[in-house]
């Protein structure tokens, strides 16, 4: 239980100091959302592919899993969606929420709970999510008024898929990289993940909170249905080990946080996609801590 503790709280804790540090002050969350997205992360990828040995059984073996999880989830949701009678951008919305936050919850929590080599996997699982995320989360926020044919193409427009190319291309060939180069990315990177807290704990503090049965609904299929079909994903493909445990963390965690953004963007029910993400991270803190207690017993 204080593995646990120890990998949960500090999450808690620095979400929340960005969250009051919102409430205290007007803060531009989109500037930080920028830097995030176009200098910490990519640094932070680079970082933890390029200095990790990840066999390319293990890179199918993630993609894999990730798309049984994303028809597990498509499957289960839009049943229920039926039965809630949603239509429209409703529909969409509530499909848009089997979407987990990979980056701002799920690295840190995977770095706590699993350490370095553990957050080597969960980075892959990240960048193969993001592609999902930037492809299928744009369809369906699109797809009550037109087709998203080329939605796939949008996760090229940020350079993370660049550093992870770059960084596996190098590692596979022994390129090195200068030692002074080696170092100001280290630096850049080692300041992803709080500031990734930070800028969770901002947005949420930006939400008004809807209570609809729907949210709920939502939340309670993220956070149960999610890690279920993730364990079965891992059993089906094979993928073990530090692997299988860091996938299974990454896809526990709450709604992600980029559906909201989209959410806003075309119009689609974003009231309800941020009360969704704001209720699954405050119920994602005991949800994820019940898994990890459990994750040395499963049959992974």
């Amino acid at each position: 239980m204080t593995e646990v503790v120890s990998a949960i709280a500090p999450v808690a804790f620095v979400a929340g100091l960005g969250y009051l540090l919102r409430r205290r002050h007007l803060l531009d969350a989109k500037t930080l959302a920028t830097c995030n997205i176009f200098l910490f992360i990519p640094a932070l990828v680079f970082d933890s592919i390029y200095g990790r040995d990840i066999a390319g059984g293990v890179f199918l073996r993630i993609a894999l899993a990730s798309v049984v999880v994303l028809g597990g989830m498509a499957l289960l949701l839009g049943a229920l969606a039926r039965l809630l009678k949603l239509e429209g951008s409703d529909s969409g919305a509530f499909m848009m929420t089997m979407f987990p936050n990979l980056g701002n919850f799920g690295l840190p929590v995977v770095l706590f709970a699993l350490g370095e080599e553990g957050l080597a996997f969960a980075v892959v699982v990240m960048v193969v999510g993001s592609a999902l995320q930037n492809s299928f989360g744009i369809y369906y926020a699109k797809r009550a008024t037109h087709g998203a044919g080329r939605a796939f193409f949008h996760v090229f427009l940020y350079p993370m898929i660049y550093a992870f190319i770059l960084a596996l291309a190098l590692h596979q060939t022994d390129v090195g990289i200068p030692l002074a180069v080696s170092r100001a990315v280290k630096l850049v990177a080692n300041a992803a993940i709080p500031v990734q807290l930070v800028l969770l704990g901002i947005q949420i503090a930006e939400t008004r909170v809807d209570t609809s049965r729907a949210v709920f609904v939502a939340t309670g299929v993220r956070l149960v249905g999610g890690p279920l079909i993730a364990i079965f994903a891992v059993l089906v493909t094979g993928l073990g080990g530090l692997a299988g445990q860091a996938f299974i963390l990454q896809m526990s965690g709450p709604v992600a946080v980029g559906m909201a953004a989209y959410a806003v963007q075309f119009n689609v029910a974003p009231r309800f996609l941020s009360s969704t993400v704001a209720w699954t991270f405050v119920f994602s803190l005991a949800s994820v801590s019940v898994v990890l207690y459990f994750l040395d017993y499963l049959p992974v």
